[in-house]
């Protein structure tokens, strides 16, 4: 049996029968089933929703104030109907969202040698989701010559706030227990742009999936649960990783994820220009200051009128950092 197994068992009163289990796993599976268990493990730190947060989280403590960039037209219809409507992931700039995930995995699988049918059994895996999600991009970047493509106007909104004005309209008390559908979970998070980084992770949860698989007939229940862990880390993957061409986005989102109905039915809050959306409730104490590009400096002070007009008395127009 494998060292690292047999040290983490040892205290155990083991049945005999689950001990010819466990020394019938192969190597590997051994292996990773202690991996499970130790919280120092490359695949414990890549797999557990815990630790993917404590990497990719996007929290108020180290992101305090975040900004959303868009245009004139588009910030008076937001201070007007005091909303922020959030687009599903399907209706991203970036079309290859969350497929960019699983193609790095698809491909770590073929570079670990997977067969055919084990290839089909992944595809088979992902293709049957229980949550929807929608994500609300931002930045926590006031200056950002980048993002100034989207607009020349950057809200700056206070992380905290976002998060509890989310998280009380879609997020459940008894969330910890059971999420129905329709019910749904927020959290921040930080992109990765990195490839070499985003490989690390996918090739660690893929390996740790296919030996799984692969070792299923002889240990139903861990190695079930392990696959379930792998899928699991992988659909937060595909929340924050993406191409490294668009690493000057340095992109913080809000995700919304709501459970899906048995007939895998999405459940948004509203269908605007025939998109599902999440609404996103703006109150006047939730947006300190709009800053404005260079191409509006002529037009501050009737910004900061119309921004006031519509009750948002204490939100400050100013001029971008930038020099041009």
């Amino acid at each position: 049996m494998d060292q690292k197994l047999s040290q983490v068992i040892k205290n155990d009163n083991i049945p005999p029968e689950m001990m010819d289990m466990l020394e019938s796993l192969d190597n590997n599976a051994q292996r990773l089933l202690a991996d499970h268990y130790d919280e120092n493990s490359n695949y414990f730190r890549r797999a557990q929703p815990a630790k993917i947060a404590e990497r990719f989280g996007g929290f108020p403590d180290k992101h305090p104030l975040l900004y959303h960039y868009t245009n004139l037209n588009s910030l008076e219809a937001i201070l007007s109907s005091r909303s922020f409507f959030i687009g599903r992931y399907t209706d991203m700039n970036d079309k290859s969202e969350k497929q960019y995930t699983y193609d790095l995995c698809k491909s770590a699988l073929k570079e670990a040698g997977a067969s055919n049918k084990e290839l089909q059994e992944f595809n088979n895996d992902i293709s049957n989701p229980i949550f929807d999600y929608y994500l609300m991009s931002l930045t926590d970047n006031k200056n950002s010559e980048a993002l100034s493509r989207y607009g020349d106007i950057a809200i700056q909104f206070k992380n905290q706030s976002i998060q509890d004005h989310l998280a009380i309209k879609h997020t459940p008390s008894y969330f910890y227990k059971r999420l129905d559908p329709g019910d749904g979970l927020v959290y921040p998070l930080k992109v990765l742009y990195d490839k070499k980084e985003q490989l690390e992770y996918v090739n660690t949860v893929m390996k740790a999936w296919l030996i799984a698989f692969r070792n299923k007939d002889r240990d139903p229940n861990d190695m079930s649960q392990i696959k379930n862990e792998s899928l699991k880390a992988l659909e937060l993957y595909s929340q924050c990783f993406k191409n490294s061409l668009l690493y000057q986005e340095e992109e913080i989102r809000f995700v919304v994820i709501k459970r899906l109905s048995q007939e895998q039915h999405i459940m948004p809050d509203l269908y605007f220009n025939g998109k599902p959306k999440i609404k996103l409730d703006i109150e006047p104490n939730m947006i300190d200051t709009v800053i404005v590009s260079h191409k509006l400096e002529g037009k501050i002070s009737s910004i900061q009128k119309m921004v006031q007009s519509y009750g948002f008395n204490n939100t400050e127009v100013k001029l971008t950092d930038l020099l041009y």
